[in-house]
């Protein structure tokens, strides 16, 4: 399975996560003071959140762990596009791996799409929209 056009389209699915992940590590507040995209739209809950242990663990606030979720988050779709990355920089690397490479990179990305549809906005699905169809587009092309 190969051909420089669908490694070409299998890059270009990439993208979309590596704008959406460095978007959201920028949108992520470091502190509830620190008022960003994905600070909640009322200060009192910032600060509330603080305040509030999780239920599984007193050892971390729900403040402290929102932020690691979004950062984590993050680094989830910067490793995702950085692997795909990785595995279509040249022909000689996307070769012998395309076969297993672009389903897996079109299950993620659908999975990515899927949450995107259910708990997110329309940024995100937009460009998992897009990710999905360039991922499927190079597995068409590829065949």
């Amino acid at each position: 399975m190969s051909s420089e056009l669908s490694r070409y389209l299998y890059l270009a699915g990439a993208v979309p996560f590596l704008a959406l992940g460095a978007a959201h590590t920028i949108a992520t507040p470091r502190a509830p003071q620190d008022a960003r995209g994905l600070s909640p739209s009322d200060p009192q809950l910032a600060e509330a959140m603080t305040r509030s242990t999780l239920r599984l663990t007193g050892r971390t606030d729900m403040w402290r762990a929102w932020v690691g979720f979004n950062l984590s988050h993050s680094l989830g779709l910067l490793a995702f596009g950085g692997v795909v990355i990785l595995t279509g920089h040249s022909a000689a690397v996307f070769d012998p791996l395309a076969h297993a490479s672009v389903p897996f990179a079109l299950v993620v990305a659908a999975g990515y799409l899927w949450l995107a549809l259910r708990y997110w906005f329309r940024t995100p699905i937009i460009a998992c929209l897009l990710s999905v169809a360039l991922f499927l587009a190079s597995w068409m092309t590829g065949l």
